[in-house]
């Protein structure tokens, strides 16, 4: 474990020289700002100037859910453009025949930022939410947020062969997002084709307040996570 916590810090020492990954950091907090205060504030405007009770209110808590899900997909992305560049200098593979093994370098690169940003998804979402999930399914949300973000950074380093790639593909990783929409947009049984999604089934939850549904998110997207994870470690050996 030691190892594994060693070489996490040496991935954050390579974020200090890109400032481009250390603001995509802070992106969940600026968006927080925006959701909990603006949107709000636009909500009001908005009612007044249509005469109507309510317009973006009934969607917070899709709002909410995208925040959740933004924390860790975001501090994902830069733990895979760090990989992607340890690739490009070839270090995966030296790191790879180490005592640190290739489960220990995915675990130090994805594992420890997994759990970090768990932890600041629950925060930024207790601090800026603006819908009445409960902290219990929000608690479960951000895991299976979390476990979403390590896909969208396996996705981005098994198919990306470079950093200029990785953008590219970091842009069509956003489209795991797009089935929380579904739920709230798309009525009858054609919702259900994007159901291989666990955003949808995130969303699913949500609407019902359904723990069940959430189980259900979060097994299918560590199902995700193991068969981008082989991929992965076939790039690397092959």
């Amino acid at each position: 474990m030691k190892v594994i916590y060693i070489n996490f810090l040496q991935m954050i020492r390579q974020m200090k020289e890109d400032i481009m990954l250390l603001v995509i950091a802070f992106v969940p907090v600026l968006a927080g700002v925006v959701f909990r205060f603006i949107i709000p504030a636009a909500e009001h405007l908005l009612t007044a100037y249509y005469s109507k009770e309510v317009i973006v209110a009934p969607y917070y808590d899709l709002l909410d859910l995208f925040l959740i899900i933004l924390t860790p997909s975001m501090f994902n992305y830069v733990a895979a453009m760090v990989i992607l560049e340890e690739a490009d200098d070839h270090m995966i593979a030296y790191l790879a025949l180490t005592p640190l093994g290739k489960g220990g370098y995915l675990l130090s690169r994805l594992g420890i930022t997994g759990i970090i940003s768990f932890l600041v998804s629950i925060l930024v979402a207790l601090l800026f939410h603006n819908s009445n999930i409960g902290v219990l399914m929000l608690a479960g949300i951000a895991l299976a947020g979390t476990i979403q973000g390590v896909v969208v950074a396996l996705l981005i380093v098994v198919f990306s062969a470079n950093k200029v790639e990785g953008l590219a593909i970091g842009k069509m990783s956003t489209l795991l997002s797009l089935g929380m929409l579904v739920p709230y947009f798309i009525t009858g049984k054609g919702q259900y084709l994007l159901s291989v999604l666990p955003s949808f089934w995130m969303a699913k939850a949500i609407q019902s307040d359904s723990y069940l549904l959430l189980f259900v998110s979060i097994i299918l997207a560590v199902l995700w996570v193991i068969l981008l994870s082989k991929k992965f470690m076939r790039k690397i050996t092959g």
